[in-house]
């Protein structure tokens, strides 16, 4: 599968960010949406240029650091797990892609798609939290 994304960068808080086009060939459409990030970074390192900042942790669909807003839909279109778990298939071929950080006041931006979450963090610490139903074991 082949892909035109849409890419947020910014290089600091400070900076003002744009989207930039990039191209990305022969993905399988097995291959998760981080997946993809990081084989475009491979891509740019190899021509000397700056790979995209991105946050992920887990990679399983537990810890959330992964979110970005893409095609401007949290988590991806039709899609009510974490970035991780959305896989390219989700996509037409030939598509393009929007990506952005998950933007919202209490998280600006760091760099790129990457937030800073320490306002989450410190309402975390002070014992709030949230549940969700995870369902049961298989």
């Amino acid at each position: 599968m082949n892909f035109l994304l849409r890419v947020w960068r910014q290089k600091n808080r400070q900076s003002r960010g744009k989207l930039v086009d990039y191209e990305v060939h022969d993905i399988s459409p097995n291959t998760s949406f981080l997946e993809m990030l990081d084989i475009l970074n491979e891509n740019l390192l190899r021509r000397g240029e700056e790979p995209i900042a991105f946050d992920s942790d887990c990679r399983e669909g537990i810890c959330g650091t992964c979110s970005l807003a893409i095609n401007g839909e949290a988590h991806g279109p039709d899609h009510p797990g974490a970035v991780c778990e959305l896989y390219m298939r989700k996509f037409r071929d030939g598509a393009t892609i929007t990506v952005e950080p998950f933007r919202l006041g209490a998280f600006p931006i760091v760099k790129d798609l990457v937030i800073d979450r320490s306002a989450l963090d410190r309402v975390v610490q002070a014992g709030g939290f949230i549940s969700a139903r995870a369902g049961s074991a298989p």
